[in-house]
């Protein structure tokens, strides 16, 4: 599955978004049926009859315009917004949370706007009948760092700038970078097996008919082994390989196998769970990401509910291991590890609003093939 992408087409008014980003949705839509066009004006008469035009309000009205772009590009759809928003904190929100993101800025000189003046805003701006009129009484951020700057001053046609869009080259990332094609030819040389030691501590401590999310499920053995305790299964992993051969084999009506990114999936964070699970997971996503699933699982766990965690410590033997590529991060054998401090995850959580069950750091957790290294087990309550 691949994310989306977004194009965000911003100007002042006049600058020509609306009809740019109109005639780019339906070149796209030739090719992809996947494509949504959202205008500023329309976004505003739905969401935004709450918020004026004070500048803490522009700001909360183009931060929701690009939460809901977001929410659709996780989700695979192309998305064309149209809109001032004239905030660069917005903008870098959107390169930072959006895998493949296209910025193009609207550049007209002002003589121009006035000349068009298509909504009238600015010859009643000069009347003064109106103000808050952003390039005239207010003040406007302009892009810094825009993928690609046209000027649609009239120099050139619709056609020819919709054609520069297009010609830009777009990444189309995975939803996730997790070192699938690795975990892929791992999982194809292991049997489903025992479950983990872990998976039969928790186990003691689950309610049969009660929902389960397991973050990043491998090659099922946990799910499997939860299923048979009588709890509904929701797992979901970044393996495309395993994940479909587990819903071949052993997909039944208590249990569902997802392949999408279990660190920022709008879907998946959007139920309600008695429990969610994450062993060896944590530690495979950077710190920044394990603070966004640290919040959306606190979002979507019940009250009372339980989180339940085993993850690998900077204590670790192979800490420190293969090529350095963040604070305790390494790639070592083909694939990202970073390396907890169990006192800091702890006191993250704390500041989320977790309770904490347990938290436990030692030897004789997981081995495996000869190593047994230091291994943490958190157990947080919501």
């Amino acid at each position: 599955m691949k994310k989306g992408i977004l194009y965000w087409i911003t100007g002042l008014s006049g600058s020509g978004k609306t009809t740019i980003g109109n005639r780019l949705y339906y070149e796209l839509k030739q090719k992809e049926e996947n494509v949504v066009l959202l205008d500023g004006d329309v976004l505003k008469s739905i969401i935004g009859e709450d918020l004026g035009y004070t500048e803490s309000d522009r700001r909360k009205r183009a931060g929701k315009y690009a939460r809901i772009c977001k929410m659709l590009t996780d989700q695979g759809i192309i998305v064309i917004c149209c809109t001032i928003a004239m905030y660069e904190e917005v903008r870098e929100w959107n390169r930072k949370n959006n895998k493949s993101y296209v910025e193009v800025f609207l550049d007209v000189p002002m003589e121009v706007l006035i000349e068009r003046d298509q909504k009238g805003m600015y010859s009643q701006y000069k009347d003064g009948k109106i103000n808050n009129v952003a390039g005239m009484d207010v003040q406007v951020e302009f892009p810094r760092n825009s993928d690609l700057i046209l000027k649609n001053d009239g120099s050139k046609s619709i056609r020819e700038c919709v054609a520069e869009i297009l010609n830009i080259s777009i990444e189309i990332s995975e939803d996730y970078k997790r070192d699938t094609d690795y975990w892929n030819e791992y999982y194809k040389k292991m049997n489903i097996g025992e479950p983990s030691l872990f998976a039969q501590e928790v186990g003691t401590m689950l309610t049969p008919a009660k929902n389960i999310l397991e973050l990043g499920c491998g090659n099922g053995r946990d799910s499997l082994y939860f299923l048979g305790l009588g709890l509904n299964v929701v797992a979901i992993d970044s393996s495309d390989g395993v994940i479909a051969q587990l819903k071949e084999k052993y997909e039944e009506n208590n249990i569902y196998f997802i392949c999408d990114d279990f660190v920022s999936s709008s879907a998946i964070f959007s139920g309600q769970y008695d429990y969610v699970y994450s062993r060896f997971t944590l530690h495979a996503i950077t710190e920044e990401q394990e603070t966004e699933v640290l919040h959306n699982v606190y979002k979507v766990l019940k009250k009372n509910g339980l989180f339940f965690i085993e993850v690998r410590s900077v204590n670790d033997e192979l800490y420190g291991q293969g090529e350095k590529v963040g604070e305790n991060s390494y790639i070592f054998d083909g694939h990202f590890r970073r390396f907890i401090k169990m006192k800091a995850l702890v006191n993250k959580m704390k500041l989320i609003g977790f309770e904490m069950v347990s938290a436990v750091e030692k030897r004789g957790f997981a081995p495996f093939q000869g190593s047994n290294p230091p291994i943490i087990r958190i157990i947080a309550k919501r």
